[in-house]
């Protein structure tokens, strides 16, 4: 009986492909603020990038500025943007002590939920029950998540939440108190990334190369090692897919590869071979699928299948 292949490293190609696109997104979503309000600097300040002690308070005042919404819409994209542009300034170290008061300071009121929970044990009758639920809901948000969400009106704030999440998902083992601001996040992005929301597109070879460069790096199932790999994949027997969201029009979410074939594949070294003939578009009667979720904590989970 056959071994399944082991799992090889990932080569420097594809690690280098996926650290320059991170930090361009970084370079991307700074860009895209600059131009909203230039008293965002003035409300912002200056802290240092690990975030020390003296200017936590200043963050600290920040999010509550976020959290007040004092001034209306005009004051409320000021104040996201001042922290968003923060939160982009700092050093690891700082985005750690960031991350956690934003964890810390804007949780639940864990009591104000224990008094909404027996409020609901003892409700008398259904309206009373129904009130009392209500607010259970409403003690069961974190505050926090009302600052998170002021970011969806932002030019490039659902992608820089995407990169928050990607923070959360590197720091969270080491950093057991940032859980529940990951949880929060991951239910909030899951909600504006349903599936009815996101759109199909076909990519092939004459695709702007910024995408081509794209599903290089982030093509998380079976790593596409070269130009001329990716050129096998996009070849006249083939077909690629990628699901995107309006929010975030030019960053692909899932990729679906598809081979076109004789018969059922049982290899997909086979269909990855760069020299294997392409097949006659007449024969064409088996399709080999391979849904890829980019490494993109946006993205839905998927698994590969044949048909």
């Amino acid at each position: 009986m056959a071994q399944p292949p082991q799992k090889q490293p990932r080569s420097s190609f594809w690690e280098r492909n996926l650290t320059l696109f991170r930090r361009q997104t970084v370079v991307s979503v700074g860009r895209a603020w600059e131009g909203i309000e230039d008293t965002a600097r003035a409300i912002r300040g200056r802290v240092n990038s690990d975030l020390p002690k003296n200017d936590t308070d200043r963050v600290l005042q920040q999010m509550q500025a976020c959290l007040s919404a004092k001034g209306g819409e005009v004051s409320a994209r000021q104040n996201s943007v001042a922290l968003g542009t923060t939160y982009l300034s700092l050093s690891e170290k700082g985005k750690v002590r960031f991350l956690q008061i934003l964890a810390g300071h804007f949780a639940t009121n864990r009591a104000l939920i224990r008094t909404r929970m027996s409020a609901v044990e003892q409700a008398d009758d259904d309206l009373e029950l129904t009130r009392a639920e209500n607010e259970l809901r409403d003690a069961l948000e974190a505050p926090r998540l009302k600052i998170l969400r002021q970011f969806n009106s932002l030019p490039q704030g659902v992608k820089f939440l995407v990169e928050m999440r990607a923070d959360l998902l590197r720091l969270r083992n080491d950093y057991p108190d940032l859980a529940g601001l990951e949880m929060d996040l991951r239910r909030l992005l899951a909600s504006w990334f349903d599936i009815g929301l996101l759109d199909l597109r076909e990519i092939t070879w004459q695709s702007p190369a910024s995408l081509l460069e794209k599903l290089i790096a982030y093509e998380a199932v079976h790593e596409i090692r070269s130009w001329t790999d990716l050129k096998n994949r996009l070849d006249s027997d083939r077909r690629c897919f990628a699901f995107f969201h309006y929010k975030m029009p030019e960053e692909p979410l899932i990729f679906v590869e598809i081979a076109l074939v004789n018969d059922i594949a049982d290899n997909i070294h086979t269909l990855l071979d760069e020299h294997q003939p392409a097949m006659n578009p007449e024969k064409r009667i088996r399709r080999f699928f391979i849904p890829s979720p980019t490494p993109n904590p946006a993205s839905p989970a998927s698994a590969s299948a044949t048909s």
